[in-house]
């Protein structure tokens, strides 16, 4: 069974959009989402493109992003926390910090004394 396209030509929706339709009307009238129809009309230069952007009002408000040069490693009385590149929640990667134990730095000041620790087994 061939698939039957829902949208009608670009003259047709041209027409639907200089009467005042919205896309959300076009959409319910032809049964398809409104994505669908978004597309569609951009696709055929009928709706413009809008970037997604920050809106002017909220410019500047956010926490920005973590320097490149506050990498390293930082010692406190608990932990030592140093910085790494993680997975972002929207894909790329973010920088952000890492904390191990104060059990972590001990074996780390172990290491740094080339004291080597072995593993302990229950018998």
């Amino acid at each position: 069974m061939p698939f039957t396209r829902k949208l009608p030509d670009a003259a047709t929706l041209a027409a639907h959009l200089e009467s005042g339709m919205t896309v959300d009307h076009i959409a319910e009238t032809y049964d398809c989402r409104k994505e669908a129809v978004r597309r569609k009309l951009q696709h055929l230069n009928l709706m413009a493109v809008r970037p997604k952007g920050i809106p002017l009002d909220m410019a500047g408000k956010g926490p920005g992003p973590v320097s490149r040069s506050k990498r390293g490693v930082f010692l406190h009385p608990d932990r030592i926390t140093f910085m790494r590149d993680t997975a972002g929640p929207e894909g790329g990667l973010e920088v952000r910090p890492m904390s191990l134990p104060r059990v972590g730095m001990f074996l780390a000041a172990l290491a740094a004394k080339n004291i080597k620790v072995t593993e302990v087994r229950n018998a």
